[in-house]
């Protein structure tokens, strides 16, 4: 199955060390068990990568996010846009996977045809899922069937099978972000409802509106419950390993070590390169 991961600089390339190691395993892995994977990124990216010498993780490289610069969307809010524009211009069926998300092992997306699979899906008492009263948009309203009950969405990882679906999804979730006004005064978690509602959300209920059938891989207990080994996602340890480096260091060392037994000829290239060679010394 066709993937792609989505790097969006503007500008910025001072990634953790644990971060490139992460996407090291989740481009190789991939790779590895389910088929090809590209990247879309930008000219700073793909130059930044490019300078490191991992530009040959992925299948292909675009720098078609260079586009997001003139699309009127505050990215500073809508932090993950890149990831939705990314998506309009994949052929289906692809998988749409975060740089932080690891799969250890194959997977049948093809079993799920023209709907959609999403790594598992959220509850709604989350403080990051207010009611439609939370949002101030500017000539835009929020259609009056939207139905506020459905679980969201996890958006690390999501199989696309529907071109109609995917070009509806990625319309109604532009014209939301242009039209988005959140108050002067918030910033943070205040503005997280903004980005999950029109990824994770609106993804559910975009669904339902549509007739799209929406599977889950995984649910919650089993991922958290520690005895699942097919997906790794990094998102909630980020924090925590940009505040402790003893952790993010060990973290890097077992990184090197997995991809020096799954890939030793990688492993061998990672050993010289400046950004990973530290880790892959004895």
């Amino acid at each position: 199955m066709r993937a792609f991961h989505i790097l969006r600089t503007r500008g910025k390339t001072n990634f953790a060390d644990f971060e490139i190691f992460t996407l090291l395993l989740s481009a190789l892995e991939w790779r590895r068990h389910n088929g090809e994977i590209f990247l879309c990124t930008d000219t700073t990216g793909k130059d930044f990568l490019d300078a490191a010498g991992l530009l040959h993780l992925w299948n292909g490289v675009d720098t078609s996010l260079d586009e997001m610069d003139s699309l009127g969307v505050d990215e500073n809010v809508f932090w993950a846009g890149a990831k939705l524009f990314a998506l309009s211009k994949q052929p289906l069926p692809c998988v749409m996977i975060d740089l932080d998300f690891i799969v250890w092992r194959p997977i049948d997306f093809e079993r799920f045809g023209s709907s959609v699979a999403v790594i598992h899906r959220e509850s709604t008492d989350l403080n990051c899922y207010p009611d439609a009263n939370y949002f101030r948009l500017k000539n835009f309203s929020l259609p009056a069937d939207l139905n506020w009950s459905l679980e969201p969405c996890n958006g690390a990882l999501v199989y696309f099978g529907n071109k109609n679906f995917v070009t509806r999804y990625v319309e109604f979730a532009f014209d939301f972000m242009r039209a988005a006004e959140p108050l002067p005064e918030q910033s943070g978690w205040d503005l997280l409802p903004y980005m999950v509602f029109v990824e994770q959300r609106w993804l559910a209920m975009c669904a339902e509106l549509y007739g799209v059938e929406v599977h889950s891989l995984s649910d919650l207990p089993e991922l958290f419950g520690g005895k699942q080994k097919t997906f790794t996602h990094i998102w909630g340890y980020k924090k925590f390993f940009r505040e402790d480096r003893s952790a993010a260091e060990k973290f890097c060392r077992d990184c090197a070590n997995r991809i020096a037994h799954d890939f030793p000829q990688q492993a061998e290239k990672f050993s010289r390169l400046a950004l990973t060679r530290n880790y892959f010394t004895s």
